[in-house]
């Protein structure tokens, strides 16, 4: 079943309710996007280790395809799923907010915070990357296309994004990779604009991991480029999913940015 974003905005990606104290007021709403090939679960159990006062809401993005014709409410170019995620979300960015994006869910809420800017709407007051480079690096270009679903998956274990379980699970396996593939073709379309977009005018937060293979420190520091505010670059021990390997690090870093967001 397919989710708007209207309907997790409250949630965890498990769909229950982000534990709070009755009548505790949230401060700020953390809007995640999630990795190639991930779903709204990634960030399942968020609420808790990032505490009060902070409000996940795991984006749920519209079915990514190649053949998007006859396929309802599907995408196929990065252009596509920003505009469809945008237009899902619009309605709830009308008090602060903040985004979340892990690698491809990183050039997602990028989209989204241009277009935010664009149509004279209210910015993110925090905008923090995990494991992508700036929108303006050419991505990698034998990552998007003709992987089979052997190489798709070898691809997502060697980056630690699957366990035990998804080895174990053939048909699990299939879907994850065909949806990887997908994921990594949308990202092979996204084309920066040559005179480049303005630069957000909020804080941008770059965490990456200090043994990622795909994201090479210089070009997680070229985020830089992309704020007229404050800018900060954080290295934490780990591959490109650092933020499973070591949880207290990770949102330790990420709470202490999103507690300095000024309303």
């Amino acid at each position: 079943m397919f989710h708007t974003a209207a309907d997790i905005s409250a949630r965890t990606a498990a769909g229950m309710p982000t534990k709070r104290m009755k009548n505790e007021p949230t401060r700020l709403r953390l809007f995640c996007f999630h990795h190639a090939g991930g779903s709204p679960w990634s960030f399942s159990g968020w609420g808790q280790w990032l505490g009060r006062g902070v409000e996940v809401a795991p984006v749920s993005m519209p079915p990514r395809s190649a053949s998007a014709i006859g396929v309802p409410g599907a995408v196929s170019t990065m252009d596509a799923l920003v505009d469809e995620v945008t237009r899902q979300l619009t309605p709830l960015l009308e008090e602060p907010y903040a985004f979340y994006g892990h690698s491809m869910g990183s050039l997602v809420a990028y989209g989204v915070a241009q277009r935010q800017i664009a149509e004279g709407r209210r910015p993110p007051a925090c905008f923090v990357v995990g494991a992508h480079r700036a929108p303006h690096l050419q991505i990698t270009p034998d990552l998007t296309t003709g992987l089979s679903d052997s190489a798709s998956l070898e691809l997502l274990l060697g980056l630690g994004g699957a366990g035990r379980l998804l080895r174990e699970n053939p048909r699990r396996m299939k879907a994850v990779a065909d949806r990887l593939r997908e994921d990594l073709r949308v990202c092979g379309t996204y084309r920066h604009p040559a005179a480049g977009p303005r630069p957000l005018p909020c804080p941008v937060h770059v965490l990456v991991g200090s043994g990622d293979p795909l994201v090479p420190a210089a070009d997680a520091a070229a985020w830089r480029l992309h704020t007229s505010a404050r800018f900060s670059l954080r290295s934490l021990p780990g591959g490109h999913f650092f933020n499973r390997e070591h949880k207290d690090l990770f949102f330790g870093e990420l709470g202490r940015v999103l507690g300095a967001v000024e309303r």
